[in-house]
């Protein structure tokens, strides 16, 4: 694989936190600036006191990685709140309520939700329940944040969730999913797999199941969002591979899962540049499997060239050229395979045309 010139001081220092000691003025000036940029400082905080460096950091530096764990901290318990305040909401529906991303990863006490920075919550009910759960929280006070017509019409006829809804008390954005790629994604899976498998909380509160959970991350990183600045969605997926991957079986789970739901190509992907950023323990025999899924020559030279160039966006010796046309083409990438072109050509335009005339 092509490798990065210089990685940026927050990938360093998440690799190994020991090394934050030795750190001059201006390298803490970098890596505090990065780690703001990709919601990292939460979790540079952590690593700092885990490590058993916090009392040899430089006072400047512990008071911003202070804040940020205190922040961090706040934001999770509001999370936790909002949880709750939807269980209630919920009161009488007997479907699942699947907590997808952060509330999972908070929820389920996972490593990964250790100083992760989370402003909201996405749940994931059954697509017969959606308008039943739209609802049930209608009437608890929540809002609704999309009013257009048109963007109302983009979520409920073609995305894989409802528009957002906050309740006026608490202003925590809600996203109610039934699935976890909109439906006219190319990759789009069966989701009623992952309700079946996810594992009870409290009430008719729930988690998916570690190899789900592991593979909504994925597919939220590699096909639906946005590459540029996600080292902390691949911090995450390394995370929960570490720890998942301790459990006897949790490889032919995982990997059984991938083929089932058709989702082998983007875990080619995770699994490759979760080892090139941060040398992930992973089976041969699992790579081998997943190479199978890979794509040619070319595809996945230009791949590696727009994910190193753009995972970690912020470091020395970067070419601005090289960084651009990654950003830009894995952003064309998930436009792509996210609907048919006629589709995508309409639907952009229209965002273009609705731009324009706000400005």
């Amino acid at each position: 694989m092509t490798q990065q010139k210089k990685h940026s001081l927050v990938l360093e220092a998440l690799k190994n936190p020991t090394m934050m000691r030795d750190l001059d003025v201006g390298q803490w000036n970098a890596l505090l600036l990065q780690g703001q940029l990709l919601k990292l400082s939460g979790r540079l905080a952590c690593d700092a006191e885990a490590s058993g460096i916090w009392d040899e950091l430089p006072p400047k530096a512990q008071q911003v990685l202070t804040n940020a764990r205190v922040s961090v901290a706040a934001q999770q318990r509001k999370i936790m709140w909002e949880v709750n305040r939807i269980r209630r909401a919920l009161v009488g529906f007997d479907g699942k309520v699947i907590l997808v991303k952060g509330g999972g990863y908070i929820a389920g006490g996972l490593t990964c939700a250790q100083g992760r920075h989370s402003v909201d919550i996405d749940i994931l009910v059954a697509r017969k329940n959606i308008d039943l759960v739209e609802d049930y929280l209608l009437k608890a006070g929540y809002e609704s944040q999309i009013l257009n017509e048109y963007d109302q019409h983009y979520y409920r006829d073609w995305a894989h969730e409802l528009p957002p809804l906050t309740h006026p008390d608490r202003m925590v954005e809600v996203d109610v999913h039934h699935n976890i790629l909109q439906l006219t994604n190319k990759l789009s899976p069966q989701i009623d797999l992952m309700i079946e498998a996810a594992v009870p909380q409290e009430d008719n509160i729930f988690v998916l199941a570690p190899a789900d959970m592991l593979l909504h991350s994925i597919v939220h990183q590699f096909v639906d969002g946005t590459l540029k600045g996600s080292l902390r969605n691949l911090l995450e997926q390394h995370e929960m591979i570490t720890e998942f991957g301790q459990s006897s079986g949790f490889w032919a789970d995982f990997m059984d899962r991938a083929e089932q739901l058709g989702l082998r190509r983007p875990v080619f992907y995770c699994l490759r540049y979760c080892q090139h950023f941060f040398g992930t323990s992973i089976p041969q025999e699992v790579l081998a499997i997943s190479a199978v899924a890979g794509p040619g020559p070319l595809t996945l030279k230009m791949m590696d060239m727009a994910v190193i160039n753009s995972m970690v966006p912020y470091g020395e010796g970067r070419s601005r050229v090289l960084d651009y046309l990654a950003t830009n083409g894995l952003y064309l990438r998930s436009h792509w395979l996210r609907m048919p072109p006629m589709m995508l050509f309409s639907h952009l335009t229209r965002k273009s045309l609705r731009r324009l005339k706000r400005a």
